[in-house]
């Protein structure tokens, strides 16, 4: 198994590259949330520049023990790489006003000289030997699956999981984002995620002849990570079984895996039959927005149920009092009272991106199915009831 890997030292060679100014900026904004603020280990708050003469390209990498980020652009000049503190250099970038960052480390300098513009800093770096390197998915594995994405197919398979990762620790198989490759041959590659509590799936066919393998849990901020870059683009994912890697334009992030096995969720998803009825996605935001002045400091049960011109929507507090909102329409027959978190109602109207929801009723105290009018087959979420 290949975790972390020291690189064996090399002399000092010096480091001498121009790279356009706005290039670098938008690289380094771009992996920055993804570094840690504070970190014990300070290699880890460093990002890796390293510079390949041969392809006139420039590495910017964000290395940490799970999880690595890399991009390159075009630069021009010579060096091997070179590790400096990430906040202090995106810090510089950001603020200064040249079209050209030059880049110079003489052999045996203390420090790297970074000019643009009028604007100069002297970083005191690292030795780019001592971050961690992150090995991508093994193509002689048994498991290893590649599968390329079209045009935002990740992005939309993200948005309906992204939402509903867990963060209780205790159960450290939620934390992240189930990927299912081609389940009873169906060629489909699925994405899953819960915190038991609520659940969201979306599938998606790809032009990849996908044979079946066991489901792989990619971590809550290897997804983030590809949530936030890979935005809209073309990815192509890559497994094994211990590592996954997202390559998308000029950035590459590898993971580990999450060691554990993902509950089986379809046990949860309800069956009916069903008693179907739409609400306004926007107004079930709105009343969140209505009830924080009843919620005080907890998470407010809202009490959903049938009224005259349609549905009501409930927030009640003994100690402040209640708020309400009507969604007109007709009123659903055979729906009983039930109750939902205010908090996670708010977010499932707003995971879809739609307008308005369709809700699966089949009982006062069976969980709801969710989708978005009109979505595609594979495409639902799961939300469980409250007491009211």
């Amino acid at each position: 198994m290949l975790d972390t890997v020291r690189k064996p030292p090399k002399a000092d060679e010096g480091f001498s590259v121009d790279v356009d100014t706005a290039t670098f900026r938008r690289a380094l904004a771009d992996i920055l949330p993804h570094s840690e603020p504070r970190n014990t280990i300070p290699i880890l708050g460093c990002v890796v520049l390293t510079m390949d003469t041969d392809a006139q390209r420039l590495g910017v990498s964000l290395f940490d023990i799970d999880l690595a980020i890399e991009t390159s652009m075009p630069a021009l000049g010579r060096g091997d790489a070179l590790a400096v503190p990430l906040r202090t250099l995106a810090a510089f970038v950001k603020g200064a006003d040249g079209d050209t960052v030059q880049i110079r480390k003489n052999p045996g300098d203390s420090r790297v000289t970074f000019i643009c513009g009028d604007f100069s800093a002297a970083i005191i770096p690292m030795p780019a030997e001592d971050a961690p390197v992150l090995q991508g998915p093994n193509f002689g594995d048994a498991g290893f699956r590649r599968v390329p994405l079209a045009e935002g197919v990740m992005s939309w398979l993200l948005g309906l999981t992204v939402p509903f990762i867990s963060s209780e620790e205790t159960r450290y198989y939620l934390n992240g984002v189930a990927f299912e490759f081609g389940v009873d041959d169906d060629g489909m590659l699925r994405a899953i995620a819960t915190d038991g509590h609520r659940l969201g799936s979306r599938q998606a066919k790809t032009s990849a002849n996908i044979v079946g393998r066991p489901t792989v849990i990619v971590p809550r901020d290897a997804i983030k990570a590809v949530a936030h870059l890979a935005a809209g683009k073309e990815v192509t994912l890559s497994v094994d079984d211990m590592r996954a890697e997202f390559a998308f334009g000029d950035y590459v992030i590898r993971t580990k895996l999450i060691d554990g096995t993902f509950p089986d969720w379809r046990r949860v998803v309800p069956k009916g039959p069903f008693k179907h009825f739409e609400l306004d996605a926007g107004k079930i935001l709105k009343l969140h927005r209505a009830t924080a002045g009843v919620r005080g400091d907890r998470h407010c049960a809202i009490k959903v149920q049938r009224c005259e011109g349609g549905v009501s929507a409930t927030a009640a507090n003994p100690d402040y009092g209640t708020v309400s909102a009507v969604f007109r329409g007709e009123a659903p027959e055979g729906v009983e009272a039930f109750g939902l978190n205010g908090r996670y109602f708010a977010d499932m109207a707003k995971a879809f991106g739609t307008k308005r929801i369709e809700i699966g009723f089949t009982g006062a105290g069976d969980p709801l199915l969710i989708k978005g009018p009109g979505g595609q087959a594979g495409e639902f979420a799961v939300l469980m009831p409250m007491r009211v």
